[in-house]
């Protein structure tokens, strides 16, 4: 069975910062797979070169099969992104910055309302409110039902949750719940352990390495704090 991403021996670098060291791993079709790690381990370089934004220096990997450099162009068809950082238009409405990003990708908000609905019916009666002017909370549901307004088979979400309040970032990880059931593969950076808890498995990252996969088990902010030391030592 072919993985639904695959990675070997990624490399990249941004002049002499080593971002990404040699990363390699398989992640299944429908896991909910999540990376930990400290700011600058590499985690964002990761997803930028699955979703093929940068290219690697080295090293290759496919996402839904596809090769991140060769396939780009239809990878970018496949998959959903929600990067760090709220990237949608402000100044737009909810219902505005729906109907662009479905317009993107030629569908539209009624043609996949059934996949967002559990999602957008939470803000749908913001419909008219500017993007900017929605709580953290809904600003990243809005997010999410943008990324996934067409339907994609794969799903990266870059620190999801990053400044949402508690309530808001279980209500979000509920959804992700709801979006594995429904079989799409979910690749998903968090720094909270209560959030990789909730994965099928869990990759330690640090200063371009993946320490360790494994599945989530008790204690794992120590556990992860000794592979840091480990790996130092």
């Amino acid at each position: 069975m072919i993985p639904a991403i695959h990675i070997d021996g990624l490399k990249k670098s941004y002049g002499e910062v080593r971002a990404l060291k040699g990363v390699s791993l398989d992640i299944d079709e429908g896991e909910l797979f999540g990376i930990i790690g400290p700011d600058g381990a590499g985690k964002t370089t990761l997803f930028r070169l699955l979703t093929t934004l940068i290219l690697p220096d080295e090293g290759s990997a496919t996402v839904d099969g596809l090769d991140i450099i060769r396939n780009y162009k239809e990878i970018r068809c496949r998959v959903g992104y929600m990067p760090g950082r709220f990237s949608l238009y402000p100044d737009l409405s909810v219902k505005e910055n729906m109907n662009f990003f479905a317009n993107i990708f030629g569908t539209s908000i009624e043609e996949n309302y059934d996949l967002v609905a559990p999602i957008y019916r939470q803000i749908e009666k913001f419909g008219d409110r500017r993007a900017g002017n929605l709580s953290g909370g809904m600003k990243q549901k809005l997010a999410l039902c943008c990324a996934m307004i067409h339907r994609p088979s794969v799903l990266f979400l870059d620190e999801p949750t990053t400044g949402v309040d508690v309530v808001s970032r279980a209500e979000f990880w509920d959804m992700l719940s709801d979006l594995k059931k429904a079989g799409i593969t979910i690749m998903v950076s968090t720094p909270y352990m209560d959030e990789a808890a909730r994965c099928d498995r869990i990759a330690f990252m640090n200063e371009g390495d993946i320490l360790e996969i494994c599945p989530p088990h008790d204690d794992l902010e120590n556990y992860f704090i000794g592979l840091i030391q480990k790996s130092d030592g």
